[in-house]
């Protein structure tokens, strides 16, 4: 079995039968296989069910297409919903902003079409997935395990073919990852033709922090409201090394933006980071990180605080699974001691959550 883990808390452990190919079930033509697998799930503790379930296979080979998958919970069997990440096809289970306990285990089909020179099937295995925790109003933790790696022979018979590279596969697949959320203080101050430059003074600001970060704008999916930006950013990367960075790069961008400016023109923002488990829905992201993420940014503390800092160009407002795994050791170049603990309570929205609260030069 191998640990789901979260924020270093043990959340439950998954097991990977190793998977293996067959012939197609229906004629398919020259080059194409089948790969199957199947993933059981053990909860840590018997108050800490499962309600969502990530499952990653990942080919080597990026010439490997897969155009047809399917997955099946067990016990009871349930259809799995399918999605693309690059290289590879995903599987998921459950609903990560539900309630209802998932099966403890699936199983999972993806019909493949490889490269002539295909003499091995190779890549890896990984699972993310979402537990409730606590009583009485429990909430949701996200954990993961390290990926896995396998092997396995094409099945005997096989008749290969010439396949193109495979094209990039979009941004809509569900996975855990950073959300960030922004918005322009006192917006409504503006005139149109104020608006306008504050809207692209705003767009500037983003773009240079996450280069700064080292993250690419193609692998961003963004969402854009005028007097903000939300946006995810792509799984798989170092938050030790991007979160600091991008950080860097807000600080120095509104530095610059603002030098020049009057104080009425002046670009303030807030500024909210969050992760978790979502997925594309057919208007916008579906999962608990997306929703919290701006609860976060629309909350009495975030705001207090930049009103009360008034030299300060931006105030950012970090979930504490963000805070716990990334800043709070010092490892991550931001002191965490300049990060104020707070508790973001929205009643109305059935929302409380701890956060961090960190304004620049105060």
């Amino acid at each position: 079995m191998i640990s789901i883990v979260s924020s270093d808390v043990h959340l439950g452990a998954v097991r990977f039968e190793p998977p293996h190919t067959r012939p197609a079930s229906a004629p398919a033509g020259p080059g194409y296989f089948e790969v199957h697998g199947r993933f059981t799930l053990e909860q840590a503790r018997s108050e800490m069910p499962f309600v969502a379930a990530h499952l990653v296979m990942g080919f080597d080979d990026p010439r490997i297409e897969v155009p047809e998958a399917a997955g099946e919970a067990v016990e009871p069997s349930s259809p799995m919903a399918v999605g693309e990440p690059p290289g590879g096809c995903g599987w998921l289970l459950g609903d990560p902003l539900g309630d209802t306990p998932i099966p403890a285990a699936g199983t999972v089909r993806a019909l493949l079409r490889a490269p002539s020179d295909l003499t091995a099937l190779s890549g890896f295995l990984r699972l993310d997935a979402t537990v409730l925790t606590g009583r009485g109003r429990p909430r949701r933790a996200h954990g993961g395990c390290p990926p896995v790696r396998f092997e396995a022979l094409p099945p005997e018979g096989w008749a290969p073919a010439v396949v193109s590279p495979a094209p990039t596969a979009g941004l809509a697949t569900p996975a855990v990852r950073l959300c960030v959320a922004v918005d322009t203080e006192s917006y409504s101050r503006f005139t149109t033709s104020e608006a306008a430059r504050s809207q692209q003074r705003l767009l500037d600001v983003l773009v240079h922090a996450r280069e700064h970060a080292g993250v690419r704008e193609a692998n961003i999916d963004l969402q854009h409201s005028g007097d903000g930006q939300f946006a995810i950013f792509p799984a798989g990367i170092d938050e030790s090394v991007v979160i600091p960075r991008f950080v860097a790069g807000l600080r120095t961008a509104l530095a610059a933006t603002n030098a020049d400016l009057s104080p009425h023109a002046r670009l303030r923002l807030r500024v909210a980071l969050h992760r978790g488990h979502v997925a594309a829905g057919v208007n916008g992201w579906i999962g608990y990180a997306p929703i919290a993420v701006h609860r976060l940014l629309d909350s009495a503390q975030v705001r207090a605080a930049l009103l009360r800092e008034s030299d300060a160009d931006f105030a950012l407002i970090v979930a504490e699974v963000l805070f716990t795994d990334i800043i709070a050791d010092g490892s991550a170049s931001l002191d965490p001691a300049r990060f104020e603990p707070v508790e973001v309570r929205v009643p109305e929205k059935n929302f409380a959550e701890r956060a961090r609260v960190y304004v620049p030069g105060c």
